[in-house]
């Protein structure tokens, strides 16, 4: 008997691919998409619609819009005003994504859930682990570190051994050229390219508190000068910020006295973070008194680092060999053992 898989089909070409490559592997696909900020006219959902009917599969439309406002929007929201910055992508894969995705397995009796992740999952001593994807510039591994097991146990990544411009001549080659042809989506999706800031003054409106103007204060607090809502900034920055001199950066931010608090780069490097948030496997001989490989952020230019990390009372330690700059409260770091992602925890 084929075995039946769910599907994530977004409409873009990285699912839509991973549909034409499942069912040419003999899989019973199942496609899913998820409605969750747009209407049900939306072209990616219409695209994915439309693929499903091409290959005669199965396709279910689940419209989650107000489970994903309640808890990613909000949580977006949340997380600037209290003067931190969200992954809203690692939050909606636990608190929305796969956990539709499971559920809708588990009710269709499906033995495993796909998407258009360029990753890998890898079985080894009983615990299920994602390992980066064979194209280091597309590797999604970091957006995935707070999975469970139970999903880990049912995912397979039909992209995970291939590079981007692989699947794209592939789809070329296969005869569909529209897929092809596709733009890559970037960026956080409800966010549809345009700049966070304009997105949070629609949300919460001009008058929300936290977008209200506030000083721009040294260590010593000596008002520097104003800024025009201390969401629209973040750690590290130096530019556009009134008062701001030469070789000074926001340090850290104050949201009670709504104010930034400015200083010098050195001063925003450090060597060691203590995460209250996080998942590890419990494998502890891939991490204990040995050293990984850490990522502070996602898809950029920023390499990573080696480390160690322990578990001290409620909290994870990490230590790193070198000095790091700017790691911003509410980012994701990552561990890594070679190209095994080990665990994760929020800033």
């Amino acid at each position: 008997m084929k075995k039946r898989v769910i599907l994530g089909m977004s409409g873009g070409m990285d699912s839509s691919m991973s549909a034409i490559l499942l069912q040419r592997q003999g899989y019973e696909v199942i496609g899913a998409t998820l409605q969750t900020h747009t209407e049900a006219n939306d072209k990616n959902i219409v695209d994915a619609q439309n693929l499903a009917k091409s290959l005669q599969i199965e396709h279910h439309l689940i419209d989650c819009r107000n489970e994903f406002k309640k808890e990613v929007i909000t949580y977006f929201a949340d997380e600037y005003i209290n003067g931190r910055t969200p992954n809203p992508c690692v939050y909606c894969n636990r608190t929305i994504k796969w956990k539709y995705l499971l559920d809708l397995a588990l009710q269709l009796d499906c033995d495993h859930i796909a998407t258009g992740h360029y990753v890998r999952v890898l079985k080894e001593n009983k615990y299920f682990y994602i390992q980066k994807g064979m194209d280091p510039a597309k590797d999604q591994s970091y957006f995935l570190w707070n999975l469970s097991q139970d999903v880990l146990s049912k995912a397979i990544f039909p992209l995970g051994q291939l590079k981007k411009t692989e699947v794209r001549a592939l789809a070329s080659e296969l005869g569909y050229q529209n897929i092809a042809d596709k733009k890559e989506s970037m960026g956080v999706c409800f966010l549809a390219g345009t700049d966070y800031r304009n997105y949070l003054k629609k949300l919460l409106t001009s008058d929300h508190p936290s977008l209200q103007p506030g000083p721009v204060i040294d260590s010593n607090n000596n008002v520097l000068g104003h800024h025009e809502g201390f969401p629209f900034y973040t750690i590290g920055q130096k530019r556009g910020i009134e008062g701001v001199a030469n070789g000074q950066c926001v340090v850290s931010i104050n949201p009670e006295r709504r104010a930034l608090i400015t200083g010098k780069k050195s001063d925003l490097f450090t060597n060691q973070i203590h995460l209250h948030e996080y998942s590890l496997t419990t494998d502890k001989s891939l991490w204990q008194d040995r050293e990984v490989f850490i990522r502070v952020r996602g898809l950029d230019s920023v390499p990573g680092y080696q480390g160690k990390i322990e578990i001290n009372n409620n909290s994870l330690a990490v230590y790193f060999n070198e000095d790091v700059w700017a790691i911003t409260p509410g980012q994701s770091i990552v561990f890594y053992q070679d190209d095994k992602l080990i665990g994760g925890g929020i800033s």
